[in-house]
């Protein structure tokens, strides 16, 4: 079975996204967004809002799911988009923050490739999808060879 234990949440704000540039593995030195791991007995919804909180000082008002993306189906993160939040960004011992506009997520180098290539459906769909990437690797390891989007939620 598939084990899905992270959140990721694409901030928005004045046609910006908030994007953390990872000071540790995995994915160092690269541009992603907010997230991290499930605790126990938490909801997906409560870890997005406890993680964008810890990483980025933001208090969100309200989160919109957009689904899951998936790895090699493997495992994967629940997806959130939110942009209603109150408060000032904080220092992240997580990594660098950044408002980031979708041109430069989609045409750099330095984001996480995943992030480029699901970040246009995430914005258009309107129910839960799943970004199913497809990694050269084991997990999220090398290229992704192959993204589907299916609408199973």
């Amino acid at each position: 079975m598939m084990k899905i234990n992270y959140v990721h949440c694409f901030i928005t704000q004045d046609q910006q996204f908030l994007m953390l540039r990872r000071n540790k593995p995995p994915f160092k030195n690269m541009w992603n967004c907010v997230g991290g791991k499930l605790m126990p007995d938490e909801t997906p919804r409560e870890a997005v809002i406890r993680e964008v909180k810890e990483e980025t000082g933001l208090d969100l008002q309200s989160v919109q799911f957009k689904g899951v993306a998936t790895w090699n189906q493997a495992g994967g993160m629940y997806i959130f988009v939110a942009d209603q939040f109150t408060g000032d960004l904080t220092e992240c011992t997580e990594g660098t923050l950044a408002w980031k506009s979708k041109e430069w997520i989609m045409e750099s180098p330095e984001v996480v490739s995943s992030i480029r290539t699901i970040l246009d459906d995430v914005i258009a769909t309107d129910v839960p999808m799943e970004y199913a990437l497809f990694y050269t690797g084991a997990e999220y390891d090398g290229d992704i060879w192959k993204y589907e989007m299916f609408r199973n939620m």
